[in-house]
Order: C-alpha cells, then sequence, then structure tokens
C-alpha cells in the first residue's frame, strides 16, 4: 500500500499498485484457476473412492471438455469481478492533512477535523477513529496497510494509539440483567437481532443509537461488548 503528497499537504492513503491489481485481478484470477483444476481433482478423488461429498466430486468431475471448462472460468472469472467491485466499494481511501481527516468509503465521504479526534487505532483489519467523548466517529476498512497509516497519522500530529484505550472498560452483554438501562437493553437486544439477520446497515445505525444514550458497544465474534461513554 502507497502514501502520496498533494499540494494541500494531505497524505493520501490508498492501494499501492500491486495491491490495486491483487484487488482487481485476483479473485477473477483465482475463478479461473479453480475452473482449470477443480474437475481434475475431483476425478482424482473420485478414482481414490474419497466418500465425503461424493455427489459434488461426481458433478464437478463432469466437466470434461474444453467448452465446459471455459464456461465454468467465464462464470467464476464474472464472480471473481463483482468481488472485486465489493471489496473496492467497502474499503476506505484516506486523507489526513494536520486540518483534517477525508475517509471516502464507496460514494460515501466522511470528513473528521483535528479538534474532534481523542484517538485513532487499528482493531484488527479496521482503521477506528474516536471523537472526545469515545464516541466512534468513524471504523472502516482502509486501503492501506497499517504501517504507512500509523506514519501518517502520526506525522500529522494526531493521537495514534497501540490499541483501543478504553478497552478495559468492555464488558459482555448478557440479556436480562439489569445491569443497564431499560431503553439500552432494548437497543442491545434489536441489535442483537439484527447481527444474527447479518444486517450491517441496520447494526451500524443501532450502534449510533447506543452513543446517543451515552453508550458505546463491539463485537466480539457472536458477543456484543459495551462500556459507557467517556469524556475526555
Amino acid at each position: 500500500m502507497s502514501g502520496e503528497s498533494s499540494p494541500r499537504q494531505a497524505t493520501v492513503l490508498t492501494y499501492s499498485p500491486f495491491g490495486r491489481a491483487l484487488v482487481l485481478l485476483g479473485p477473477a484470477a483465482l475463478g479461473v484457476l479453480v475452473a482449470a483444476l477443480a474437475p481434475m481433482l475431483a476425478r482424482w478423488l473420485m478414482k481414490a473412492h474419497f466418500p465425503v461429498l461424493g455427489i459434488v466430486w461426481k458433478v464437478v468431475g463432469s466437466v470434461d471438455s474444453w467448452w465446459k471448462v471455459g464456461v465454468q472460468a467465464a462464470i467464476l472469472a464474472v464472480l471473481g469481478a463483482l468481488v472485486s467491485v465489493e471489496i473496492v466499494r467497502r474499503s476506505t481511501r484516506l486523507a489526513v492533512d494536520p486540518a483534517e481527516v477525508r475517509l471516502q468509503t464507496g460514494d460515501q465521504l466522511v470528513t473528521v477535523a483535528r479538534p474532534q479526534v481523542d484517538a485513532v487505532f487499528m482493531q484488527g483489519d479496521c482503521l477506528v477513529i474516536l471523537d472526545r467523548e469515545s464516541r466512534q466517529v468513524f471504523r472502516g476498512e482502509p486501503q492501506a496497510e497499517a504501517g504507512p497509516i500509523e506514519r501518517a497519522f502520526r506525522e500529522h500530529g494526531y493521537p495514534w494509539r497501540d490499541g483501543d484505550p478504553f478497552d478495559d472498560l468492555y464488558q459482555p452483554w448478557v440479556p436480562e440483567t439489569d445491569q443497564l438501562p431499560v431503553a439500552v437493553e432494548a437497543v442491545l437486544s434489536a441489535r442483537a437481532m439484527a447481527l444474527r439477520k447479518k444486517a450491517s446497515s441496520e447494526a451500524g445505525e443501532l450502534r449510533d443509537s447506543l452513543e446517543k444514550l451515552g453508550y458505546a458497544v463491539r463485537d466480539d465474534g457472536d458477543r456484543q461488548l459495551w462500556r459507557p461513554l467517556v469524556r475526555s
């Protein structure tokens, strides 16, 4: 991944040429490779009397002519291209300067002014920005790698952290324990249902609702972890 300077002294963080080629061409190339090799592997497994998923190997192994392989390769290449489009659409291009951070994810642009920022850190593959009330003003998967991102934020004077500074405050949410206000319990219950349905947009909106009630939430596998907001 790469960083470059603009006339406004911003550091732009996006895919490197190699990274962009890998994202745009990799899934389609993998689809073509699978189309070419899968029938041969399936026929070998049938000859070896491999019992698991036998019907699957029979169907895949029936692709035994060049035109069938070609059709399968075309289908998988198209599916791979769609995966590439989705990866680019969901990843974030950053522009960091001393005054603000601009985060472009698909058609959505988020701008965070420097005075708002209290902490910036990586959490897994995601970049997280917290404001001065410890609310999550941005969370997303950047196009650049962690190293260049950290250098850019540090060079422009942002409070980079090695991890979530409020990590010790999080607690697992356990339903119906009377530990939290009724309104907060209701939002966490609704969000748990949204997570089970893989409704990420709805889960994000409910996260915002929790912050308005004075609480932050993050996900740990299937669990929701909560903490009170903390003013700096």
